[in-house]
């Protein structure tokens, strides 16, 4: 498995220097694409700040991997995701949720998406917290035409 997400990080990252080197090797995304990755995207920060983490796995293939920022090791497969993201919901309210795409290409079935997210959250009764972030993620065009993230690495940004 680290193979694998080791693998598909570096395929992301050599694809994207050789596309951002190489003149008319960037592969535009057409309108409809932009649109199914917005509109999922979407869905994700629906079902976020609904706590809803059947949901929230939903946006992923049924072989996700996220490379988790704050914890050791992967989270592998669509079952076990969102086990994981029921801990997240669980332990934190999820006030606000906002994802910008900021970067992203596409090739074949493949498509590669770099942005940025902004989280209100709460503990308990605490006080509400804003934090950011980037991600890196990479989309697979589903057999029934749909897309739905294959790898994804969300790193948070420094604390002030």
């Amino acid at each position: 498995m680290a193979n694998l997400a080791r693998a598909l990080l570096v395929a992301a990252a050599l694809g994207a220097s050789a596309c951002a080197h190489s003149p008319g090797g960037r592969a535009e995304p057409d309108a409809e694409l932009r649109e199914a990755i917005a509109a999922a995207n979407d869905a994700f920060v629906r079902a976020l700040v609904a706590g809803d983490a059947h949901g929230m796995a939903a946006v992923f293939t049924d072989d996700a991997l996220v490379i988790p920022a704050m914890q050791r090791g992967f989270v592998s497969g669509r079952a076990e995701l969102e086990a994981y993201d029921a801990r997240r919901v669980g332990a934190l309210r999820y006030l606000e949720a906002t994802i910008t795409t900021v970067q992203l290409e596409v090739s074949g079935d493949l498509a590669w998406e770099a942005g940025t997210n902004r989280l209100v959250v709460q503990q308990g009764s605490g006080a509400p917290m804003t934090v950011t972030g980037r991600y890196l993620a990479v989309w697979r065009r589903g057999k029934d035409g749909r897309w739905r993230i294959r790898a994804e690495l969300p790193i948070p940004d420094p604390i002030p």
